[in-house]
């Protein structure tokens, strides 16, 4: 069964930047499967799903069903909101630690930038995700 999360945040972790009405800051997180894997004293996590997000937002654990997240892996859905000629780069803050979060930024075909609100169609794009964490 399919988990729908969207935000209800309106500030940046650091920056204290404020979300504008174009729901900037505001990621829609569908988790699509969990899994738990225990080996010996240790548990790792693996979520795997979809996100709607515009560059610059940001993504917390506790949104991908995890206590922090460790690596994750994006992938631009093509033909899906025209993200085709997109792709996706992750900066995870604080790895390791409970209820980090990643920067997701977004670069067009030339690898130039895009800006918040200035992607496809609605200003954001449509990626699948698969985090590691605990």
């Amino acid at each position: 069964m399919v988990q729908v999360t969207t935000s209800d945040r309106n500030t940046y972790p650091d920056e204290g930047y404020e979300a504008n009405a174009s729901g900037q800051g505001t990621p829609q997180i569908h988790v699509h499967h969990v899994e738990r894997y225990i080996h010996g004293n240790g548990v790792a996590l693996k979520s795997y799903g979809e996100i709607k997000i515009a560059a610059g937002e940001f993504v917390w654990a506790r949104e991908l069903k995890l206590n922090t997240i460790e690596e994750l892996q994006l992938t631009p859905e093509v033909g899906r909101n025209n993200a085709t000629g997109y792709m996706a780069q992750k900066s995870i803050w604080h790895k390791g630690e409970y209820d980090n979060y990643a920067s997701i930024d977004i670069f067009d075909h030339d690898g130039n930038w895009i800006g918040p609100g200035n992607g496809p169609v609605d200003g954001s794009i449509w990626l699948n995700y698969e985090a590691l964490g605990e």
